[in-house]
């Protein structure tokens, strides 16, 4: 079987186990062993890739420094070996490095050795594991394959236990973890929070992976959350898959904002109802996939007690 097709038919594995958004961010963490060697990544091992930059932690100022200047080897190894170029810096940080970091050729074997650093929290959730195991029997692939694909899936399942331990949540749009619940602040997040003006952007922000972050600062992911807050079938051709889940949170966003702000209105301006049922249906619309004018009793039974209530004369 053709090395292409191989990859191919990996990628859609883990497309249907719902780990394809992550699975370059965490592979570029769990070819560090090889790319470096297993000596070196028993005394530096990878954490995250984050924005294009590799994070490896490493016991001492002596050994970042060193490690550093062996940074551009490293990177040609990720790129002219592996094709991993989404790796476009590597930096090495002080940290808590482990003293028995896993081997990139057992990676299948992500934290399972007893007593080394977070063995327990790195074990692959059990029913994840298993319907990855299920999705992968239900593809009917090579032998060699499908063994392939259990290891990786495993190592990656074993890498999500890992961060979810240190406190990595997923990202609402994609389903990517990512450490934005756990990270310091930036200067300009401890200023607005110290003056309490800490807003919806930054709080956003904290909760969307990095590029689902990036992308909901787009200006034409931006404009299509407006048109699909009225339309949410509208085509959006200049929109990847990611970035139109993106623009659909925005507009969902957007409409909860209108929402908030209609509801007191329309209770001393009954005129003001019909807009608040527009935006209603908007919103209902976006949820279920519709279009605001398809929209029925259930879809709108579930939006807010308040918004129902007003909707159905209750006040």
């Amino acid at each position: 079987m053709p090395e292409r097709h191989v990859t191919e038919i990996l990628d859609e594995v883990f497309r249907r186990a719902g780990m394809k958004r992550g699975l370059k961010r965490a592979e570029a963490v769990l070819l560090w062993p090889r790319v470096v060697g297993a000596d070196v990544a028993r005394f530096a091992r990878a954490r995250a890739l984050r924005d294009g930059v590799l994070y490896v932690d490493v016991s001492d100022a002596e050994t970042a420094m060193h490690l550093g200047l062996q940074r551009r080897r490293f990177l040609a190894v990720y790129h002219d070996t592996y094709r991993a170029h989404e790796v476009k810096d590597i930096r090495f940080q002080v940290g808590a490095a482990s003293q028995a970091a896993p081997s990139g050729a057992g990676a299948a074997h992500l934290g399972d050795r007893n007593g080394e650093d977070g063995a327990a929290a790195a074990q692959p959730d059990a029913a994840e594991l298993a319907d990855l195991a299920r999705q992968i029997g239900a593809m009917d692939l090579p032998d060699d394959v499908a063994t392939a694909a259990l290891r990786a899936g495993r190592s990656l399942l074993a890498l999500r236990a890992r961060q979810r331990a240190q406190g990595w949540q997923a990202c609402p749009t994609c389903g990517a973890l990512h450490d934005g619940a756990v990270r310091p602040d930036t200067p300009r997040e401890r200023t607005l929070r110290a003056s309490g003006r800490l807003g919806v952007e930054e709080r956003r922000d904290r909760e969307l992976c990095p590029a689902c972050r990036r992308a909901s600062h787009e200006p034409r992911v931006r404009e299509a959350a407006q048109r699909l807050a009225t339309r949410p079938s509208v085509v959006t051709p200049d929109l990847s898959e990611e970035e139109r889940a993106v623009a659909l949170r925005l507009a969902a966003e957007y409409l909860d904002d209108v929402l908030s702000e209609l509801l007191p209105v329309a209770l001393g301006d009954p005129s003001a109802r019909k807009h608040l049922e527009r935006a209603a249906r908007c919103r209902a619309a976006l949820a279920h996939g519709k279009e605001p004018d398809d929209v029925d009793d259930d879809d709108l039974a579930r939006l807010p007690a308040a918004v129902r209530r007003l909707l159905r004369g209750d006040w």
